[in-house]
Order: C-alpha cells, then sequence, then structure tokens
C-alpha cells in the first residue's frame, strides 16, 4: 500500500526533535510493543519477521501522533506549522492540516478505477461511500478489500494518507465489534470515574465518549496492534503440508531429456502422440499431459478429442527448446509415472534425464508458479468457449450451494441465513468473499469475470452490494 507521503516530510523530521522524540517514542511502543511481546520476538526484530510491513506499523504511529492532542494541549503538525509552515507550499501545508484532523477508519473498497481512484465506505461511521483519489493503490485494490487509513479532504480533493493497512475480513470484525464494545462500555466507565462529579461534566464527557470520531482516536494504536499481531503470527506460522490434487507433498520437479544426435522434432512430436493423454499445441513445441479420462456420461456432449478434455485435471507440461526436451511436475509420484510413460515412446530419441528439484519454499521466493497454478486455455479451445464452460459449472455449483450448510453462517444454508438481519449481512459479507477472490484471478482467467449478481438478488440481498 501506500507509504509516507512527501507533503509530511517536514513534519518527519519535525518529530525528531524534542519533547516530539520522546512523545514519537511512546507512540511507537503503543502501537507496536504489545504485539511484539505477545508473540515474544523484540522490537528491533519486526523488519526481519513481516518485512516491509514493519515501515507500514512505524507510519501508522508516525500518523497517530501527528493527530493527537497531548495533555499541554500541543500537537506536533500544529507545532511544525507555527515554527516550520512558512517553508512548506500551500498545498501541503494544507495537507499536513488535514492530517492533524484526520483519524483512522475502518473503510470497504468498491469501484475500483486503476490509477484513478475508489469508492470508501466508513465501516465504524457509517454514511455514504465517498470517491478517493488514488493512483498507486490502486492498482492493487480490488471491490470489497478493508483497509484501515485516514482518509482526508485537501483543497477539494479527497485522499488517502500515507500509512495504509490491509485488513481481512474477519480481522476487520473483530477489530470493528471491539470499537463498538468500548463505545457500548464508555458511559459506565465515565459514570464509575467521575462518580458524583458535576452532571453537566458528566453528560459532556459521556456525549464525547460514545462520539464514533472520539472511539477511533482513542482506538488507532488498537487497530495497528491487532494488525500486526496478525501480520506477525502469520509470518511465523509454519507452512501447511502442500499436495496436489492427487494428495501427493508438493515437490516441483523437472526432468531435463537431451536428445539423442539423430533425434528430429518430427520423430519426438510423432512419438509424444502416441503416449496417452497429451496433447500437443498448435505449434507443436509444447505438450500438455492430463490425467486419465473419467467416462463421458450419457448427457455430455462430445464434438471431438479436445472437448474431452475440457475440465480434466492438468498433471504435467512438456517443452521442447534448445536441443532438449523438458518435462515439469509438481510431485515425486508423477515424475516418476511420466518418466515410465516416456521411457519406451522416446526410446533412441533421448538421453536419460537430469532431475531437478525445486521445494514449494523456493518456488515462493522465486515466483515460480506450480503447474495447477497457471491459469491456461486448452488447445484447440476457443477462450470464449472456455469462459462460457466455466461459467456454466459455476452456476450450477453455486445454485447448490445457496442451499448447502455454510460453517461461516453457523451452520446455515444462504437461504436461511438470508432470513434474519444479521444472517443477511453474513451473507453479504460471504458473497464479497467470493467476488473478492474472483477479482484477484489473473487476467484472462475465466473466473475473474463471473457474475455473482444472480446469486445476490436470488437471496435477496442486492441492496447490500453497493
Amino acid at each position: 500500500m501506500a507509504r509516507l507521503r512527501g507533503s509530511a516530510e517536514g513534519v518527519a523530521e519535525w518529530s525528531r526533535r524534542d519533547p516530539w522524540r520522546e512523545r514519537m517514542g511512546e507512540m511507537l511502543e503503543k502501537h507496536l510493543r504489545k504485539a511484539c511481546e505477545l508473540n515474544d520476538i523484540d522490537l528491533d526484530e519486526l523488519p526481519e519477521v513481516i518485512g516491509e510491513a514493519a515501515m507500514i506499523a512505524l507510519d501508522c504511529a508516525f500518523e497517530d501522533c501527528c493527530a493527537t492532542i497531548w495533555e499541554d494541549g500541543s500537537n506536533l503538525c500544529a507545532d511544525y506549522l507555527k515554527r516550520r509552515g512558512w517553508k512548506e507550499t500551500a498545498m501541503n501545508r494544507a495537507y499536513i492540516e488535514a492530517l492533524r484532523d484526520s483519524v483512522v477508519s475502518l473503510y470497504e473498497v468498491s469501484d475500483v478505477r486503476p490509477g484513478e481512484s475508489f469508492l470508501a465506505r466508513d465501516l465504524m461511521r457509517g454514511g455514504d461511500p465517498v470517491r478517493v483519489s488514488e493512483r498507486s493503490a490502486t492498482k492493487t485494490l480490488v471491490t470489497w478489500d478493508i483497509v484501515a487509513a485516514r482518509i482526508v479532504t485537501v483543497r477539494g480533493v479527497v485522499q488517502m494518507t500515507g500509512a495504509v493497512l490491509a485488513i481481512e475480513r474477519e480481522l476487520a470484525e473483530d477489530i470493528l465489534g471491539l470499537l463498538r464494545r468500548t463505545k457500548a462500555r464508555a458511559p459506565g466507565m465515565a459514570a464509575e470515574t467521575l462518580g458524583i462529579a458535576d452532571p453537566a461534566l458528566r453528560a459532556r464527557v459521556e456525549a464525547e465518549l460514545v462520539d464514533d470520531e472520539a472511539v477511533l482516536r482513542a482506538g488507532a494504536a488498537t487497530i495497528t496492534t491487532l494488525w500486526l499481531n496478525h501480520a506477525i503470527r502469520r509470518c511465523l506460522a509454519p507452512l501447511p503440508e502442500l499436495a496436489n490434487t492427487d494428495g501427493e507433498p508438493l515437490s516441483l520437479i523437472t526432468l531435463h531429456y537431451r536428445l539423442a544426435p539423430d533425434a528430429t522434432a518430427a520423430s519426438l512430436v510423432e512419438a509424444l502422440a502416441a503416449v496417452p493423454d497429451i496433447r500437443a499445441d498448435e505449434q507443436g513445441t509444447r505438450w500438455t499431459w492430463f490425467a486419465p479420462a473419467k467416462p463421458a456420461g450419457k448427457d455430455r456432449k462430445r464434438t471431438g478429442e479436445t472437448d474431452s478434455d475440457l475440465g480434466r485435471t492438468i498433471h504435467g507440461e512438456i517443452v521442447l527448446s534448445e536441443g532438449k526436451l523438458e518435462v515439469r511436475v509438481n510431485s515425486e509420484a508423477r515424475a516418476a509415472r511420466i518418466r515410465a510413460l516416456l521411457t519406451p515412446a522416446l526410446a533412441g530419441l533421448v538421453q536419460e534425464p537430469l532431475v531437478e528439484h525445486m521445494t514449494p519454499e523456493q518456488a515462493m521466493a522465486s515466483g515460480t508458479r506450480t503447474i495447477e497454478q497457471v491459469p491456461r486455455g486448452l488447445d484447440g479451445v476457443d477462450p470464449a468457449d472456455l469462459r462460457q464452460a466455466v461459467h456454466e459449472v459455476l452456476d450450477r455449483q453455486y445454485r447448490k450451494t445457496l442451499d448447502t450448510p455454510v460453517p461461516m453462517l453457523g451452520g446455515k444454508s444462504p437461504r436461511q441465513a438470508a432470513r434474519s438481519a444479521k444472517g443477511r449481512m453474513a451473507v453479504a459479507n460471504w458473497l464479497k468473499g467470493f467476488e473478492q477472490n474472483a477479482a484477484r484471478r489473473p487476467p484472462g482467467d475465466p473466473m475473474r469475470d463471473y457474475d455473482f449478481g444472480w446469486m445476490w438478488e436470488k437471496l435477496g440481498i442486492s441492496d447490500l452490494r453497493s
């Protein structure tokens, strides 16, 4: 997400002077210390554990310091503008003033226009969504993302400040629940604290404590702490046992076959054409190895051999280039099976293969995708036809889901859950998760543009989609 904006660089430099240096230290402790203690790490270990996310947490603490009115009535931004404001442009001054008066809140994103803007709905204070001008963040945001941010208006332009936290929906619900419980308990806490104080004073304090903006100001460090605790735990958690669709331990393996001196591309193409479940592309230099085909149902349309490949699991791929044949699979078992298939078929055409292994951890570090992660069409299948077929499968799957118990909905089906006000909100969040995941799929993936609108209508919750 975004980082500390240049408009506030002067304030950041000013925060290194006394008394702001000490106060900034206090703010860092409030935002960072608790999450580190919960996970048994030191503050100085944070960048090593969560990487650049540590800098975003620091930015949150800095912006909270900028917006805090301290016990003596002073404020970092106000002090900077008073003493050094003459050095800033009018636009920078306006931004610093807006940062001074800002509060952090949780916003739900919609109608993202990459490189331009997005709509943000305040999940704590409510109200209509606002159009936020933003270039960099809109390149990664998708509809229904949730962010913790400070949204300000600077000379008529609505924008985010620099510290922006991406919040997973379940964590967002936890944060909002905590803030709302704090707000509900505030009057009782005020009564206990003030006791028999002047009734007018008590009334004023209670009114301030139940104000959403006051709760958000007081809760800024809590939001950072909960986000940071989640980020640390995710990074420290051991990797799950990874397996492919056959349940075999994931291991990325490449078999490198050197061609025999007399082998030709034509002879290889002819030999591979005779191997079951291997299909060539139009260029004849790349092949897909499919799982064994299942028997076709009576009502299944079969217009040709290519149609029978639709929906089959890809077990590997074979590529011919620069005098060698490379076979890529994602398990030891599949490597053994493809070798058993290729050894007799390619006898005399290739030499014994060199075997290259890569662990899932190494693959993630290098950005390599596994066979089953690579979105691709099928040879000879029109992309529009593939898209239509995938959407028809999703239609059938989701129609069944509407009447199937869902753990996220308390074991109720979506239709059952949508009968209550609380259930309607839960179903809406459930559907938003589907749309959010679809929007994050790679360009060209037929699932990316699947329209979930009919599900909102069927469940009678279209009014919650905006």
